[in-house]
């Protein structure tokens, strides 16, 4: 199924606080992070916005040009780095109506779960994962109905994505409905460091079988960064 009526949208701003280098560049698999998820969410959405700082927009722009009009980046509102500020900069410019968003650092993302979610969030705002007492707000769905709600809370300088949530409809998908599409729980898994990224690598080596000369090299390059 590819959602004609959606369109995903990517954060790739932030600051990498823990990563001397540009995690959407980061190598999983053989492919440059930010490519990799954004073939992953091409197999479902005609359409993804990717949100970049103005700083990085050019140079994501080379980077994605073989995607063509499907892929459109766009740069974050001004304000404080957040992610909740990259939510409303998607919602601003996306022209539809229920939109996917995710982080530009999670590489295990499956099709058949944000399948389903597509199909769960017809009459709601959110529909946002929860596994335990956490939240999953950079893998959930949000309408476009949310924008208002997220002006309110940024104009009082709220940071956290939940801050909007007591203003909107919201919807959780629990950990039992997860678990049908995500046996591993592998779809919310991101990367924020470099034992994060390791990880990623090892996790990546046990699903297939191609070589990670590539991948072992630029972790060794960006180890002796931190040093």
């Amino acid at each position: 199924m590819r959602m004609t009526d959606f369109v995903a949208i990517v954060l790739a701003g932030g600051e990498n606080l823990r990563l001397p280098h540009l995690k959407s560049e980061l190598l999983v698999g053989g492919e440059i992070l930010i490519r990799r998820i954004t073939l992953s969410l091409l197999s479902l959405f005609k359409d993804i916005l990717i949100v970049v700082d103005e700083d990085k927009l050019d140079y994501l722009e080379k980077l994605m040009y073989s995607f063509g009009r499907s892929v459109k980046l766009v740069s974050d509102v001004v304000g404080p780095k957040c992610p909740l500020r990259g939510l409303y900069s998607g919602l601003l410019y996306s022209p539809a109506k229920f939109n996917f968003l995710v982080g530009c650092d999670m590489p295990f993302l499956q099709r058949e779960l944000i399948s389903y979610m597509a199909r769960r969030i017809s009459r709601t705002d959110i529909l946002i994962p929860r596994t335990g007492k956490f939240l999953e707000p950079l893998h959930a769905f949000y309408s476009s109905r949310c924008l208002h709600s997220i002006e309110k809370v940024l104009g009082k300088g709220e940071k956290k994505m939940v801050s909007f949530f007591p203003y909107v409809e919201v919807e959780y998908l629990e950990r039992e409905e997860i678990a049908i599409f995500d046996s591993q729980g592998i779809s919310f898994f991101n990367i924020n460091t470099i034992d994060d990224w390791k990880k990623a690598i090892e996790i990546e080596k046990k699903r297939g079988k191609q070589q990670y000369g590539r991948e072992y090299s630029q972790v060794a390059n960006i180890t002796e960064l931190q040093r």
